[in-house]
Order: structure tokens, then sequence, then C-alpha cells
């Protein structure tokens, strides 16, 4: 956790536009780390020969209850 406090400590320092810079910056990452795990996760899914139709039927089920 030092890491991530130093760049919290860092990002205090930072003047307003820098700041927005950086945030757009870790909302991209963050996007493209979401992106390969949704992949990741797909390719598991069709590997285990799940459908969309039995995911369908899953969050039908658990809307219900």
């Amino acid at each position: 956790m030092a890491t991530v406090d130093e760049i919290v400590a860092a990002a205090e320092r930072l003047r307003p536009d820098e700041l927005l810079r950086l945030r757009k910056r870790l909302e991209r990452l963050e996007k493209q780390i979401w992106n390969l795990e949704s992949q990741k996760a797909g390719k598991n899914l069709q590997a285990a020969g799940v459908t969309d139709r039995d995911i369908d039927r899953v969050v039908m089920r658990r809307r219900r209850e």
C-alpha cells in the first residue's frame, strides 16, 4: 500500500488541470482492464459451454428470488 499512498500524496500536489489529466488517464486504464477481464470471462464461459440463454435464465431466476 505504500505505492498507493505515494501516488495519492503526489496527486494531492497536482494543479487542478494536471489532476484532471490524471483522472482521465486512470479512467482509460480502468476501461482497458475491464475490457480485458470481460474478454477473459467471455472466453471462460464459452469454454465451459455456457450460452447467453443460460445466463439469461440465471439472471431471471435471481430477479424472482
